[in-house]
C-alpha cells in the first residue's frame, strides 16, 4: 500500500540544499526492544505499524547508528521514501497556490486544504459573531510562546432542560494536520447548519480547535517543521529535535506507561504530569465543567476507534457500550463514504500496544466521562501523517456524519445519519477573517 506515497514523489525535483529523512519499513513490530530503544533514544520517529511491519522515519545523519543495531538484532529493513520532504515540498506548493487563489476570493475558510493558526483563529472570531449567543470563546491556559489554548462552547443558552455535555479535543499533535480540520468544521456544523440546530437545546459542546497552537503553527515554518509532534518546550539542549514534551503523554493518569524519559524522544512525558501549560489548563477547565458525557480526541492516521484502556489490556467496565457507541460512527462513516472507509473498533491497549498519559484516558479514568475515545482519522498507511488535501473534504464529512450519529443516539433524538446526512454538508462556506 505504500506504492501510492512513492508515486506521489516519483519525478518531483525540488531545489532543496537539505536532505529530508528516508522512510524505512522495519520487518518487526512496534514493540520490539530495539525499535522501542531506538525510538526512546530519538534515533528513529515511529510512522505508524502493524503486527508485521514497522514504518520508520531515520534522519540522514543517524542512517549507520540505526542500520547497525537493526543488523545486530537481524531485523531487515527496505527505504520506502528516500526523501520524505519531497512529498512535504509538493504538499506545500500546492497550499501556497490555493492560499492565493483564496485571498482573491474574499477571504474564504474552506476545507479543500489545510489552514494555519492564523487561519484557524480568523475563522473563531468570524464563527463567534456569526453563531450569536450561541458561540463563546476562552482561553484555557497560555503556552510558553504566548499562545492562548482556546475552547469554543457552542449551545442553545434559552434552553433550559438537561444537556448532554461533549468534548471535543483536536490538534494536540502538531503534525496531525487533519485533525484541527476535522474539528473546526464539526464547529461549523454544530454552530450553524441546520441539520444540527435542534441538537443545541439538548447538548453543550466544548471544542479544543488546536490543543497545541504553538507545535501546530511551528509545523507549517518549513520543511523539517513539517513533521513536528511535541509542542515547544525548551528542555535545555543544544539539539533542536530535543525541544517539547509529548502533550498526549502529560496527563496525570497512569503518567509514564509506554512513554519516554528522553527529551529526544517523540514520546516525552514531561518532568511531570501537568508540567505544560496546554494539559494544566484543558485539564483545569474539564474539571470546571460538572458530567461531561461524551469526550473525543482526534488524531491520525490509522483509521480506528479507540476507547481505554491504554495502560493495560483489560477492558474496562461498561466495555460493551462504549463499543456501541462506536459502531454507530463506525456504521455512519461507512454509509457516507459509500463503503469506501472503514473504522476498526477495539481498545488502545490491545490495538496499539501498551502506553498512557494520554487525554482519553484520563477523562474516563480521573474525569469520569462514560463514553471517551481516541478516534485516529484516515488513512491507513498510504499518505500517513501527509494526508493529501485532496483528501480533507471527504474526511471531515464523514467524521461529522460519524459524530453526528453518536450524538443523536446519546441524545435519543433521531435524525438521519450516513450517506444522506453528509451530502447536506457544505465545505467550502465564506468568511472574512
Amino acid at each position: 500500500m505504500w506504492v501510492s506515497l512513492c508515486t506521489l514523489i516519483c519525478g518531483v525535483v525540488i531545489a532543496s540544499a537539505e536532505k529530508g529523512p528516508e522512510l524505512w519499513e522495519l520487518n518487526t513490530d512496534a514493540h520490539h526492544r530495539v525499535v522501542r530503544d531506538l525510538a526512546d533514544e530519538g534515533h528513529i520517529d515511529v510512522w505508524g505499524h502493524t503486527r508485521q511491519n514497522t514504518k520508520v522515519l531515520v534522519e540522514p545523519e543517524l542512517k549507520h547508528r540505526v542500520t547497525r543495531a537493526l543488523s545486530d538484532a537481524n531485523i531487515s529493513h527496505s527505504v520506502v521514501v528516500p526523501d520524505v520532504f519531497d512529498l512535504v515540498e509538493k504538499e506545500r506548493e500546492n497550499m501556497v497556490l490555493k492560499k492565493s487563489r483564496r485571498k482573491r476570493s474574499a477571504g474564504q475558510m474552506d476545507w479543500t486544504t489545510y489552514h494555519d493558526l492564523d487561519d484557524i483563529e480568523g475563522f473563531l472570531g468570524w464563527l463567534n459573531v456569526t453563531g450569536g449567543n450561541n458561540v463563546h470563546i476562552a482561553s484555557a491556559s497560555t503556552t510558553t510562546e504566548g499562545r492562548p489554548v482556546l475552547v469554543v462552547r457552542i449551545t442553545n443558552p434559552n434552553a433550559t432542560g438537561p444537556k448532554k455535555k461533549i468534548w471535543i479535543e483536536g490538534g494536540i499533535h502538531a503534525r496531525e494536520w487533519i485533525s484541527p480540520a476535522v474539528t473546526t468544521y464539526l464547529m461549523h456544523q454544530v454552530a450553524l447548519s441546520p441539520e444540527w440546530r435542534d441538537l443545541l437545546d439538548v447538548t453543550e459542546w466544548y471544542f479544543v480547535p488546536v490543543a497545541n497552537p504553538d507545535g501546530y503553527q511551528f509545523s507549517f515554518s518549513s520543511n523539517r517543521a513539517r513533521l513536528w509532534r511535541k509542542n515547544r518546550r525548551d528542555n535545555g539542549g543544544l539539539i533542536a529535535r530535543c525541544r517539547g514534551v509529548d502533550l498526549n503523554r502529560n496527563w496525570s493518569l497512569k503518567w509514564g506507561v509506554g512513554a519516554s524519559s528522553n527529551p529526544c524522544s517523540e514520546t516525552y512525558k514531561g518532568i511531570e504530569a501537568f508540567s505544560e501549560p496546554e494539559t494544566f489548563g484543558l485539564q483545569r477547565m474539564m474539571n470546571s465543567i460538572p458530567d461531561i458525557d461524551l469526550f473525543i480526541t482526534f488524531h491520525s492516521f490509522g483509521q480506528t476507534v479507540l476507547y481505554p484502556w491504554g495502560w493495560t489490556r483489560d477492558p474496562p467496565s461498561n466495555v460493551k457500550q462504549l463499543k456501541g457507541l462506536a459502531k454507530k460512527f463506525a456504521n455512519a462513516v461507512n454509509e457516507a463514504s459509500g463503503s469506501q472507509t472503514e473504522y476498526e473498533l477495539g481498545g488502545s491497549g490491545p490495538l496499539y500496544g501498551l502506553a498512557s498519559g494520554a487525554t482519553d484516558d484520563w477523562a474516563y479514568g480521573e474525569l469520569g466521562v462514560p463514553f471517551s475515545y481516541t478516534i485516529e482519522l484516515p488513512d491507513q498507511g498510504t499518505y500517513g501523517f501527509l494526508l493529501p488535501d485532496s483528501r480533507i473534504s471527504s474526511t471531515v464529512t464523514e467524521t461529522a456524519a460519524g459524530v453526528y450519529c453518536m450524538v443523536r443516539s446519546l441524545t435519543n433524538t433521531g435524525g438521519r445519519c450516513g450517506r444522506r446526512q453528509a451530502r447536506n454538508q457544505n465545505v467550502n462556506p465564506r468568511f472574512r477573517g
